[in-house]
């Protein structure tokens, strides 16, 4: 997994121990989600038994053993499994994002691309589906379902054409919804997911690997191609409506969502079985761990914070500079830690103003620095997208601290203003705040971590060293 960010970038402006502390924290959490060391330590092949949580699968009564999957932490499940399942695997396909690498050699790889679906992401849908017609109840399907599958295999229902479901994507993208809003639409304007991959399984086995990059942890949510939908067409029309999109929409999705092919089939009786192997709170644990060994006193703020990403980085902001000052709940010498929440950007185009280039953590981190300056002893924080890419951009996030505000000053740049114009990536290159990871090979959702107050214990950094 990729290290955190450009160390010598990052702490080059003083405030040097508290952001070494973040960002050092911040690489723990990162390091516990991979999904693969999760598949090694969860799963095992024992002759030719291969146990999972608590279901025994027979390798040698199935007629093969096949891997179906896609997402941003797709590769590194596959992989291990590869790895523990060796010559069991029949084959397979996996949909990864365009880019990325994958070292697989029993299963197919293709490119697909996110967050906008294109044809190489209805192309990879359409192979998805060719599989699973060509299997049965004689055989085991494994699949690495995860966060991004469903733009890196779309595939619309008959009568929407592919450019209205692409058209649908973007908008969601854009509205400030939620993960689980957003699911609720494109489950029902899907030939694939809403679980009708497992549908067309013909009654094989599914297991499923995922890890978990939305709050609550719901299993359709996460893997939805091959689990039972809990939400109706009328969830989706609801928050179409709830961000004035309906009208908005393509009158042939409208159509759609009104008709009853809209709703999801139901999977009753299928022999199904979902492992989440990584959620938001083993995330935090770990990041809890580091915080300690570093000398400093772990908060946790759980794993299911959502809101808009300014308002969320102004919040923890204000909170951090008051309780630097003694006037808040935490004493200098704490890290407040999140994990699995997810911060949200509203894209509003009236007025002719023009929208820039970032992501919400990168925004969140502009908000925290402007609200941190007014504390009495420093603060930092690192708010970052667990999959390297936060908002379809090549950063996983940024850093913020009680100098943002004054440095962005010498560069006369207005924060207010690249909020408000969702401007967040170039403010933070100039500012040196960009944190760059890479692909990290897995999909928490978003960590976030803030120190408070001056490092307590030189030495205990020393000993930890850089990120």
């Amino acid at each position: 997994m990729a290290p955190i960010g450009n160390p010598r970038q990052l702490l080059d402006h003083g405030l040097t121990d508290l952001r070494r502390v973040v960002l050092e924290v911040a690489a723990a959490g990162l390091r516990s989600a991979d999904p693969g060391l999760a598949v090694e330590r969860l799963v095992e092949v024992d002759g030719g038994f291969l146990r999972a949580g608590d279901r025994c699968f027979d390798l040698d009564a199935a007629r093969s053993v096949v891997l179906l999957g896609a997402g941003k932490a797709s590769v590194a499940i596959a992989a291990a499994l590869e790895r523990k399942l060796g010559e069991r695997i029949s084959g397979g396909l996996l949909v990864r994002r365009r880019g990325t690498s994958h070292g697989l050699t029993r299963i197919e790889v293709v490119d697909a691309d996110h967050p906008v679906p294109s044809a190489a992401s209805l192309k990879a849908a359409r192979r998805l589906v060719d599989l699973a017609d060509a299997l049965g109840p004689d055989d085991l399907v494994i699949t690495a379902f995860t966060g991004g599958s469903s733009a890196l295999a779309c595939l619309p229902p008959e009568g929407v054409p592919f450019a209205a479901k692409q058209r649908l994507h973007s908008m969601l993208l854009d509205s400030g919804a939620s993960v689980a809003e957003v699911n609720a639409v494109r489950k029902h304007v899907s030939a694939i997911k809403g679980g009708r991959l497992a549908h067309r399984l013909g009654g094989a086995a599914i297991l499923n690997f995922t890890v978990s990059d939305v709050v609550g942890d719901r299993a359709d949510l996460l893997c939805d191609p091959t689990v039972q939908d809990t939400t109706s067409a009328a969830d989706a029309v609801a928050v179409l409506e709830r961000y004035d999109l309906w009208s908005e929409a393509a009158p042939e999705v409208r159509r759609h969502l009104l008709s009853h092919q809209a709703e999801s089939p139901s999977l009753l009786g299928r022999d199904i079985t979902t492992i989440v192997l990584v959620v938001g709170t083993d995330v935090v644990e770990n990041m809890e761990e580091r915080a300690r060994a570093l000398g400093w006193q772990p908060v946790s703020l759980g794993s299911s914070i959502e809101g808009e990403a300014a308002s969320v980085g102004a919040f923890l902001g204000s909170l951090a500079a008051e309780s630097s000052s003694g006037g808040g709940p935490f004493a200098p010498g704490s890290v407040l830690l999140a994990a699995g929440g997810e911060a949200t950007v509203s894209i509003r185009r009236s007025g002719g103003m023009a929208v820039g280039h970032g992501g919400p953590n990168q925004e969140a981190a502009l908000a925290f620095g402007r609200a941190a300056e007014r504390g009495e002893t420093a603060v930092a924080g690192v708010f970052l997208d667990s999959d390297g890419s936060d908002g379809g951009t090549d950063a996983a996030g940024g850093c913020g601290d009680s100098s943002t505000a004054a440095r962005a000053g010498e560069l006369l740049v207005r924060l207010d203003d690249a909020i408000a114009r969702h401007d967040s990536t170039a403010v933070l290159r100039r500012l040196g705040d960009l944190v760059i990871t890479g692909p990290t090979g897995t999909n928490v959702s978003d960590l976030w971590v803030v120190a408070i107050g001056a490092a307590r214990r030189a030495d205990a950094m020393t000993r930890g060293g850089n990120p």
